[in-house]
């Protein structure tokens, strides 16, 4: 019969018996016809007494089948009803099985049947107390209860329902009809002793695949359907599907989950009642279907792993002796607590991550990377770190393989203690420039530098103000020499309040400090090898040096000095005198009269350029601020080429002006931030304070880091040389360190 109808549309046929159906009356006369004609053509009656026709209810195979849905025959009920309890195992088999042909009408009947299930397995003794005479008695008032199944329509929402316990999987089909999900089908089945033992995770993923497997004739080929699970971490798996970033049995799982087009939601347990019922009373059935394919392709994951058979026996070996480590393998083969605070102290790390964590073969994985015990981990930590690559590149080394609780960090501290790898670090990167405002009046602040030219050695003496610039030729590159030019500047412009230079041999000699102590000015000194914090100093060498190219030198300086400054709209000339000059280029006598600029243009218009040149530097630079240093870090220096050798200890902070005083073997050195490398992989020490062991205040440039005007302030004690105190600094054995006079110029 099955072969003369199988193609016929609206007819269902099981042995002898056939349904015709349609949704409209036509439809069915049309159908009915069709069937008949067929019969008649191949010869087949029917007995008439047994015909019914035009039906809205009907009991076919021991179901009602009507326009609400499916329900339980009254016949298969009232036999259920009627049964008596049995008396042997095999009459107890024959009666389950009458119920579980009902097992998709009542959702909770597995909870009703582990009494009776427990009396099946082979080691129990046959007992039958008052729990099965209950679980008998409650079963056959359930049957009476049991729900009408809705019919399913493709067109309609499709919902599917997963949860796992610990000794089985439940499932659950619904259709949204009319704002409410109607049940389609329910579905559970017991854990093998093997499954038994999966992680939570793979529990779940194994229950959201069983039971899209389960009902798949319903939900193959939709563009989409719902599938719930009270379990979080097994949404992202399934919605991104990445299998490279998925523990390796949940791998195997998610393969054969790919055919189906599943969006996973997460709803709490206590909102998933069926399915999570069905999964603590499963049905005693159990099922594996792995395919050999999707176990050869497990199996080359493994065997792919970057770690040799030796290496993987010694991580076996290494977590069956690790205490923790053997704790979480128990956790992980049958459980975790509900609460954090039952489980051992050591384990505790593990815990949030404990959705994530497997076992294969004694082997410990968080998602698809292997756990390494305590033991092992420095060994790793050195393997990881063997080529020198950075933190960045040495964690994503150890993502695609290792992992236990704070690697990230262990990492980071690797990388920071390593001392190849700290000597040869890049240079640190630009910080953002810091304008500083312009002084408020003339000859206020000036800088000075001395370069070389043609073979010949030259003083540039800059004033901050007006830009204004004096060039002076240096017979010789002594402190006496530098400072007699310096008075016969001052002769003409007066003497200036600050005066900043960088740490030459001449500016920090003993005989300028009391120049300056004579004259009244305070020196101010910028870090060693960062001329930006004497940039006005630097732009005066630039343009002495194109001036001293010229034919007429004399000449192209009074054309420097009588043209308007971009930066201030301004001549140098004018904001120094309060005139212009008179040049060999024809100007108007009235032009010539003393009048001063507007200062408050001229500081407005000189603060907007600065900013402007600020921006530029920062995006150009990428600049962005270094973290600021404490006092009794332990720091490293780069003073010369491009390696960081030098190691001391922070005596002095001033990071407003980024600016630190370090102690090290040689002395006492200032430094600028950008040349200072935290060594962060070492614990501070607890150290006061010191002294500025300069008798001026830090740098601070026209445009550079040196954010703030330095104010005048009383000097600090100091020895007689002008050097800081060498007393404090001993060898092991006591005596004292005296700093060589060739490193008087490192002071800064």
């Amino acid at each position: 019969m099955s072969d003369l109808l199988s193609d016929l549309d609206g007819v269902s046929v099981i042995i002898d018996d056939v349904i015709i159906y349609g949704e409209s009356m036509e439809e069915h006369d049309r159908r009915l016809k069709t069937v008949m004609d067929r019969l008649v053509n191949n010869g087949v009656k029917l007995n008439l007494d047994k015909c019914e026709y035009r039906k809205d209810k009907i009991e076919y195979f021991g179901h009602v089948i009507s326009s609400a849905g499916i329900q339980p025959s009254s016949e298969r009920i009232r036999a259920i009803q009627q049964l008596k309890p049995p008396t042997n195992v095999a009459e107890l088999r024959r009666i389950i099985g009458m119920i579980t042909y009902l097992g998709r009408f009542v959702p909770d009947l597995s909870t009703v049947l582990a009494p009776l299930n427990s009396l099946l397995k082979s080691d129990s003794a046959w007992t039958w107390d008052k729990p099965q005479e209950k679980a008998f008695a409650l079963i056959k008032r359930l049957v009476t209860q049991a729900p009408v199944l809705a019919y399913y329509d493709a067109k309609r929402p499709t919902i599917v329902s997963a949860d796992a316990s610990s000794f089985g999987i439940g499932a659950a089909l619904y259709q949204t009809v009319d704002g409410e999900m109607q049940p389609i089908a329910y579905a559970s089945r017991s854990l093998s002793e093997a499954e038994k033992k999966y992680a939570q995770i793979e529990k779940e993923c194994l229950a959201a695949v069983w039971a899209c497997e389960r009902f798949d004739r319903y939900i193959t080929g939709l563009p989409s359907f719902r599938l719930i699970t009270d379990h979080k971490p097994l949404v992202p798996l399934i919605n991104t599907q990445d299998l490279n970033r998925t523990p390796l049995r949940c791998q195997r799982l998610l393969m054969r989950f790919l055919r189906f087009n599943a969006v996973a939601e997460y709803q709490p347990g206590k909102q998933l009642v069926v399915p999570d019922t069905l999964s603590r009373s499963p049905l005693t059935e159990s099922e594996s279907n792995t395919s050999e394919d999707v176990e050869t392709y497990i199996d080359s994951v493994l065997d792919t792993k970057p770690m040799s058979d030796r290496r993987f026996d010694e991580i076996r070996t290494q977590t069956n002796s690790d205490p923790v480590l053997k704790s979480i393998l128990n956790y992980v083969k049958y459980g975790w607590p509900s609460k954090e605070s039952a489980i051992y102290p050591g384990v505790k790390p593990y815990f949030s991550s404990r959705n994530e964590l497997s076992v294969n073969d004694d082997i410990l994985f968080y998602r698809d990377r292997i756990i390494i015990p305590e033991a092992m981990r420095s060994e790793i930590l050195e393997t990881i770190h063997s080529g020198h690559l950075g933190f960045n590149k040495c964690l994503e080394r150890a993502k695609l393989s290792v992992w236990w609780p704070g690697v990230t960090r262990d990492i980071e501290n690797c990388v920071k203690d390593c001392e190849f790898c700290n000597i040869h670090r890049p240079k640190q990167h630009s910080e953002p420039l810091k304008p500083t405002a312009l002084p408020q009046r003339p000859w206020q602040r000036v800088g000075a530098d001395l370069f070389e030219l043609q073979g010949k050695q030259f003083l540039v003496d800059c004033d901050y103000f007006s830009r204004f610039i004096e060039i002076a030729y240096l017979e010789s590159i002594t402190s006496e020499t530098v400072i007699g030019k310096l008075k016969n500047i001052f002769a003409r412009w007066g003497v200036p309040d600050e005066f900043v230079s960088d740490n030459g041999g001449q500016f920090a000699s003993e005989a300028f400090r009391k120049f300056a102590a004579t004259y009244g000015f305070y020196q101010i000194f910028s870090s060693p090898h960062y001329p930006q914090a004497n940039g006005a100093a630097e732009s005066a060498v630039k343009i002495a040096k194109r001036i001293l190219k010229q034919v007429d030198v004399f000449l192209a300086l009074m054309a420097y000095g009588s043209t308007p400054i971009q930066a201030t709209g301004a001549s140098p000339a004018q904001l120094l005198m309060g005139r212009r000059m008179r040049t060999t280029t024809p100007m108007l006598p009235e032009k010539l009269m003393p009048e001063w600029p507007d200062l408050q243009k001229v500081q407005k218009k000189d603060c907007e350029y600065k900013q402007k040149m600020c921006h530029n530097f920062n995006v150009s630079h990428g600049a962005k601020s270094l973290p600021p240093i404490s006092v009794g870090d332990q720091v490293r220096l780069r003073t010369t080429g491009k390696l960081w050798t030098d190691t001391g200890t922070v005596r002095k902070a001033e990071p407003n002006r980024r600016s630190y005083i370090v102690e090290t073997d040689h002395g006492y050195l200032r430094r600028n931030r950008k040349h200072i490398l935290s060594n962060a992989g070492n614990s501070p020490e607890n150290v006061q304070s010191m002294p500025d062991p300069d008798a001026t205040p830090l740098p601070s440039a026209e445009i550079s880091p040196s954010s703030e005007p330095v104010q005048p302030r009383e000097s600090s004690p100091m020895t007689s040389d002008g050097n800081p105190p060498t007393a404090a600094v001993r060898t092991r054995s006591g005596r004292v360190v005296q700093r060589p006079k060739r490193f008087n110029d490192f002071e800064c």
